[in-house]
């Protein structure tokens, strides 16, 4: 693919003493249209700016770590190849650093690859929710809370369990939350959903990885308990026992720029 327009997103509190950002914003003002975000807009001293849900572009490149991108995907107003460049502190998505991308920048802006990754669509009823790029976690309103959550699977039922919540992952999201939950690492290429416990009360209630096709339904089983679904960090609604909650594969799938096999390299660096 080819960008003939770039959209550029930077994280609020980004630490640029180098001025990556304003050299980027130079180098290709000259090449393709831009969209800059309120933010990209007040480091280079430009008063146009453009709201990320208005950003049509070929190509995004996103200045920051993880969060930014996840806050990105929930904005973006249609599917987008988003280019991360690491300026954060997780990098897991933003997968090159600003030095090198510069280096590289006509190159990709000239032709890139596309590679997808799967989101997971949650409903609340029959209410759509934002699709999560990493998990969504459904858990008690208040610390400390215990709750009763039975799920099925594809309509078997596949666990009835107390714990202080649960955790439904992508691949892609399988390095984040739920390995800290004590979840398995699962290659992005898989097609799977991770479904792991919250510090459950019994020690017989383990992760699972479902088929990415699965229809996962989850029910809140405890009336006296207040609970809330939380997807990637950015989006939250309230649920109680009267709700069922569903899991399945988005239909939109986050679109990246490929570049290179990195995830091994990646999860040596970050977790060692």
């Amino acid at each position: 693919m080819q960008a003939r327009s770039v959209g550029i997103i930077t994280r609020i509190d980004v630490r640029d003493p180098k001025g990556y950002v304003p050299a980027f914003v130079k180098h290709l003002s000259y090449k393709v249209k831009l969209f800059l975000d309120p933010v990209t807009a007040g480091l280079c001293n430009s008063k146009e700016a453009t709201e990320v849900d208005e950003m049509y572009a070929d190509l995004i490149l996103v200045f920051g770590g993880d969060g930014t991108i996840l806050r990105s995907l929930q904005l973006l107003p249609k599917p987008t190849p988003i280019l991360g460049i690491n300026m954060g502190e997780v990098g897991f998505l933003t997968v090159v650093d600003p030095e090198s991308a510069l280096y590289m920048i006509d190159d990709i802006v000239a032709s890139f690859e596309v590679t997808e990754r799967s989101r997971l669509a949650v409903k609340r009823n029959h209410e759509d929710l934002p699709c999560a790029m990493n998990e969504a976690v459904v858990l008690t309103s208040r610390p400390s809370k215990i709750s009763h959550f039975r799920i099925h699977v594809d309509g078997k039922l596949m666990e009835e369990f107390r714990a202080d919540g649960v955790v439904l992952a992508t691949p892609t999201g399988s390095t984040a939350y739920a390995m800290s939950a004590g979840g398995p690492i699962v290659d992005p290429r898989v097609d799977g959903i991770i479904i792991v416990p919250l510090a459950p009360y019994k020690l017989s209630s383990r992760p699972w990885v479902v088929p990415g096709k699965s229809i996962i339904e989850l029910e809140l089983l405890r009336e006296d308990k207040e609970s809330m679904v939380v997807v990637d960090g950015q989006y939250m609604v309230n649920v109680g026992t009267k709700d069922m909650l569903t899991f399945t594969r988005c239909d939109t799938p986050a679109l990246f720029v490929k570049f290179g096999d990195k995830f091994y390299d990646l999860v040596r660096e970050k977790l060692t």
